[in-house]
């Protein structure tokens, strides 16, 4: 399998910007044969969201974005893609830095960080809860191992 890695420079809360970007990236990719895309560490959102973790608005515009990027992302194609995602039990941090694994519209795997950084500029413990376990994801006949 052709796998495209993409380095993308998202600006953090520019969704209508990042998406596009990471749309244009993912056309190219599937134009040159790719069935898989790796996109970056919260590439939706930014990185380092920080403080507005804390803001609904900035939520609810993440989580528009990451269905709009699922929804018109490029046919044929899987995509990796770092977001933010929900932590629902009652206990713990309310959100994962997680890697989302999506193709023709559908998600097919989420995994999330387990080692967060908290040192220099880096927080993450504050804002994200980690994730518990690290498991494979088989993808077109491929044993994913996936990190963050």
């Amino acid at each position: 399998m052709k796998i495209a890695l993409i380095q993308t420079n998202p600006v953090i809360g520019d969704f209508a910007r990042n998406i596009a970007a990471m749309l244009s990236w993912l056309d190219q990719a599937r134009a040159r044969g790719c069935g898989l895309a790796v996109l970056p560490e919260l590439a939706v959102s930014g990185y380092p969201p920080l403080d507005y973790l804390e803001r609904r608005a900035f939520l609810a515009a993440q989580d528009q974005a990451v269905a709009t990027l699922i929804a018109q992302a490029p046919p044929g194609m899987g995509v990796l893609c770092g977001a933010i995602t929900r932590h629902t039990p009652s206990t713990g941090k309310p959100l994962h830095n997680s890697a989302i694994l999506f193709e023709q519209g559908q998600l097919l795997f989420t995994t999330r960080k387990r080692l967060l950084p908290t040192y220099d500029v880096f927080d993450e413990s504050r804002y994200f809860e980690p994730g518990k376990e690290s498991l494979p994801f088989t993808y077109r006949g491929l044993r994913l191992g996936i990190t963050i």
